[in-house]
């Protein structure tokens, strides 16, 4: 077949394709991620571009009304319904792109006494070491893996000069690696969070336990789909599917490997331990498991952590190092969450404690010493720009925060970055929800108030609206807005939320006012204001709780069991100790989540708000 050229703008980037090839995968060839939260599937409408030039077989029904009449009038399609035929110009506008994303990268660590499993012992010779072998490890030099025998019996072998043993004491003592020389003082591991949007990775000098730097960068997996179940179904449904989004995610790791060993002098074979937190999904994904049993609602997860040699991954550090995954506990509960339980030190204490983090999904875990209850709801999409028009993730020209004036009704904002809005990210849409009811923009079903009379409420093309951003101000062109429809995806999500909460307070038969701490995790949750999340019904009021911000608890659980055994060992444990339920399957969850649809929510859960509207 003969092939075009498409030449994307602003980024000037040309890829050559075959005929007939889809724009969204023609934006993979380029390298180049843009929003598709579908997964390609035509369903999310976020893959908007413009073809400025050429021609292009574009296959959509004006009724799904993902585009705007004055969109499609100006050449915008979504680019994973469009099929190029000829040499095409495609621009990206700001929406689309995905670029300045604002991630997570710090927590609260607690200091601890380093325990790692890798140990290194200095022996001045060939004698010595062959008696280290026999008394120390009960082993001989030839029960050695063959590359590491082939060390000491080439012609200049490391031991001539004196040699350094180093030793991976996980369940059974090994010889991991010989290096020539006294090597004790260099040791280093790496902390991985496998995010379904970023990557966070620690370098960790393992006799100090010292961090000595961070470093971020979006998943590689993220032009194939920005939520989990897009990635499931490309890796099952496309040939190499699951190996294109596993070598994806292990690329975006070398290169952040890479940028921080060079940054702190670190060579990639002193590397010699890695652990990783993720979600369930992207835990399978980064290992090469197949995903297909997750789609299935009772599918059986092994509680027990993949454990793995970095040179079977491609990890690019020490070939010897082993890859210990931090175990999950259902198909949407992963160790990620036991890596947020970890770090908040709830397994330890008797206090009654929630943890919540709200991401792509909600993970909420409730429990004390001895005991924990947890599940998973899909709260997160609406969150995060899912059938909101102007909703995007936190990046550079995200508004991340709202006020509304009583008097005037406009709203005032800030925006990550210093520049012109181009969306809305999560935090502000909590906000901007929170101050439209308060306010009496909206009703307690969500419903504008067609009575007030303000410039920023008028009827628009999902029926009425209210203007967030006038087209002057904002960054792409137009006015941002908030719709009657975008509110009701708003609430849906809200009550999937605090009716995972509800369900498992009911469970154990406690009340708003049993839980004195609540723990919330997560880049999204680290800049949620709770007064306005209380407000809309995200959560409920918790009278007697302490509101703690842990932060990227995953990546910190990861740095815990990276250091210490012994936090390991704890993970593993609370793995093994908690108790799932499966929402879906649970007769109180639709008339928690169906109460949810009256803001704020249940008196029961939001007891001032209501004592308070009843004096009104």
């Amino acid at each position: 077949m003969s092939k075009i050229t498409i030449t994307f703008q602003p980024y000037g980037r040309r890829v050559e394709v075959q005929i007939g090839t889809n724009l969204l995968e023609a934006t993979r060839l380029a390298g180049i991620s843009i929003r598709s939260i579908c997964g390609g599937k035509g369903q999310c409408g976020k893959c908007k571009v413009i073809v400025r030039k050429g021609k292009v077989d574009f296959k959509y029904d004006p009724k799904e009304g993902l585009l705007t009449d004055k969109e499609l009038e100006e050449g915008y399609v979504l680019a994973c319904l469009s099929h190029c035929l000829t040499d095409c110009e495609v621009f990206i506008p700001p929406e689309t792109r995905i670029e300045g994303q604002r991630i997570q990268t710090d927590a609260l660590i607690p200091e601890i006494t380093p325990q790692p499993i890798v140990e290194k012992i200095y022996v001045k010779s060939k004698i010595e070491l062959e008696r280290s072998l026999v008394e120390d490890l009960g082993m001989t030099l030839y029960s050695l893996p063959v590359e590491l025998h082939n060390k000491l019996e080439a012609p200049v072998d490391c031991c001539r000069n004196g040699c350094t043993l180093v030793l991976l004491k996980h369940r059974k003592t090994r010889v991991m690696d010989i290096e020539k020389g006294d090597t004790r003082k260099r040791m280093f591991g790496i902390a991985v969070d496998i995010g379904t949007t970023k990557i966070v990775v620690y370098l960790v000098d393992l006799i100090t336990g010292k961090i000595l730097g961070s470093s971020s960068e979006y998943n590689g997996q993220l032009m194939y789909g920005e939520d989990v179940i897009s990635r499931i179904s490309y890796a099952v449904e496309r040939e190499n599917g699951l190996a294109m989004l596993q070598k994806a995610v292990v690329n975006t790791i070398n290169k952040l490997i890479r940028t921080l060993a060079l940054k702190y002098g670190v060579k990639p074979l002193e590397i010699y331990d890695v652990c990783v937190a993720g979600n369930t999904v992207m835990t399978y994904l980064f290992t090469g498991t197949d995903p297909a049993p997750l789609l299935e609602t009772d599918a059986e997860i092994k509680r027990e952590p993949f454990v793995l040699k970095a040179s079977s991954l491609g990890l690019n550090i020490n070939p010897y190092a082993q890859v210990y995954c931090l175990p999950c506990v259902s198909r949407f509960l992963g160790g990620d969450a036991i890596g947020d339980v970890l770090l908040s030190g709830m397994y330890k204490s008797s206090e009654i404690s929630l943890l919540i983090d709200i991401g792509t999904n909600v993970e909420v875990i409730l429990g004390s010493e001895g005991w924990f209850l947890s599940t998973t709801a899909a709260a997160g999409p609406a969150f995060e720009g899912w059938g909101i028009r102007f909703g995007i993730r936190a990046v550079e020209g995200a508004i991340e925060s709202v006020r509304i004036d009583p008097k005037t009704l406009k709203a005032k904002y800030t925006v990550i970055g210093n520049t012109k809005p181009k969306g809305i990210c999560g935090s502000g849409l909590i906000d901007l929800l929170s101050e439209m009811f308060r306010h009496g923009i909206i009703d307690s079903l969500g419903k504008i108030n067609r009575k007030l009379k303000s410039p920023y409420i008028r009827e628009g093309y999902d029926g009425y609206e209210y203007v967030v951003v006038p087209r002057e101000e904002s960054g792409i062109g137009k006015d941002i807005v908030i719709t009657e429809k975008d509110i009701a995806n708003l609430i849906d999500s809200k009550s999937a939320a605090c009716a995972a909460i509800a369900v498992l307070l009911k469970k154990m038969r406690l009340s708003v006012y049993d839980v004195t701490r609540v723990y919330i995790c997560g880049a999204f949750g680290s800049y949620i204001d709770p007064n306005s999340a209380i407000a809309i019904g995200l959560l409920p009021e918790f009278t007697n709780a302490k509101i703690i911000y842990l932060g990227n608890g995953s990546v910190a659980g990861a740095y815990l069991t990276l250091v210490s055994s012994d936090h390991r060992k704890k993970a593993e444990e609370i793995a093994k100790l908690m108790s799932y339920f499966e929402l879906l399957k649970d007769a109180d969850f639709m008339d928690e989540y169906l109460a949810g649809f009256i803001l704020p929510g249940k008196k029961e859960l939001f007891p001032t708000w209501w004592k308070l509207s009843r004096k009104s």
